[in-house]
């Protein structure tokens, strides 16, 4: 396995002898290949993409679902090898048949390489469940300076404040069902290239929340932009700002639910999460951060501009053809 540092190649007997650090350069290993399904190679290069090559501040959960997104495609090629074993299988077997001799033995070999790629399947699901705590190991050997913390997000939000609200357009605004998604946009700047403030549904930032919801619901044409998990709460969200008189409820405002929604689900195949209800029936749930940064930020942008939910979209290739997404 290379070394992030140095690039030099460690075994896995040169790791245990040097303490899981680099013979070289003596920089820790986080992962193993076989325990984990990921080298430290992997991982950088999926924080290369979450944070633009350094440009765009990202969450712990953008990284996981980054790292979902690799051992994803593990899987897939797993099932893929899968078929091409079985139909070689079948083909060895009817020649067993037919002509006996070595295609017994061909047979049983073929037979037993079945479980190859259904372990290998079966360890990648396992690897994606605790993709949190090596996400939680790696960031804490190899800390990066735009990984979204709380002081980190404070310092962000901090220049918002109802001081320069007269410097802000109140045609339209983005409302997130979490804070954290809020703090990423403004963290990205989104607000100020976009033109278009961003509050979260719980009054956030609370500095600013009052007397920018204010200023908004003066201008009967602003256009309000929702934006929540693929869940029930996501769907409560909604729902409130809609008909809560304290959001946008009782007066005639344009307000388009950008998603995430049930029938989007082919933007997040592949990526929810399955729960059983109370009615004992299994549904799906995908989060906002599932997507990189850099295309959230431009399908976010795209939708907006063009005022219909993410996807109606028509020019997000042309918003996130930017590395940063801003086009």
């Amino acid at each position: 396995m290379k070394c992030i540092d140095c690039g030099k190649d460690s075994s896995k007997k040169d790791r245990a002898v040097s303490g899981g650090r680099c013979n070289s350069c003596y920089h820790a290993f986080v992962t193993d290949p076989l325990e984990d399904g990921l080298t430290d190679i992997a991982i950088k290069s999926a924080v290369d993409t979450v944070s633009s090559n350094g440009t765009l501040y990202f969450s712990k959960d953008n990284l996981r679902y980054q790292l979902q997104r690799k051992l994803n495609k593990k899987i897939k090629l797993c099932s893929i090898a899968l078929v091409v074993l079985v139909v070689i299988f079948i083909v060895l077997l009817v020649f067993a048949f037919i002509a006996r001799g070595a295609f017994v033995v061909l047979t049983l070999v073929s037979a037993a390489t079945l479980l190859v790629p259904l372990v290998a399947k079966a360890r990648f699901k396992t690897n994606i469940s605790k993709l949190p705590a090596l996400v939680d190991k790696w960031l804490v050997v190899n800390p990066h300076e735009k990984l979204l913390t709380a002081e980190k997000s404070q310092a962000n939000t901090d220049g918002v404040s109802t001081a320069n609200l007269d410097d802000i357009s109140f045609d339209r605004v983005l409302i997130c069902e979490r804070d954290e998604t809020v703090d990423f946009f403004l963290s990205n700047l989104f607000h100020f290239h976009y033109s278009c403030p961003v509050l979260g549904g719980s009054g956030y930032p609370k500095d600013i929340y009052e007397d920018m919801l204010r200023r908004l619901k003066q201008n009967p044409n602003v256009k309000v932009f929702l934006l929540h998990d693929h869940s029930p709460a996501g769907i409560a969200f909604a729902r409130r700002i809609k008909t809560d008189p304290k959001w946008f409820g009782g007066q005639r405002y344009t307000i388009v639910d950008l998603g995430l929604n049930g029938e989007q689900k082919k933007l997040f195949k592949d990526m929810t999460f399955r729960f059983v209800d109370r009615n004992k029936k299994v549904k799906e749930t995908a989060e906002v951060a599932l997507f990189a940064p850099a295309a959230l930020i431009g399908l976010c942008g795209a939708a907006i501009n063009e005022g219909v939910p993410f996807d109606l979209v028509t020019s997000v290739a042309a918003a996130a053809s930017g590395s940063n997404g801003y086009g």
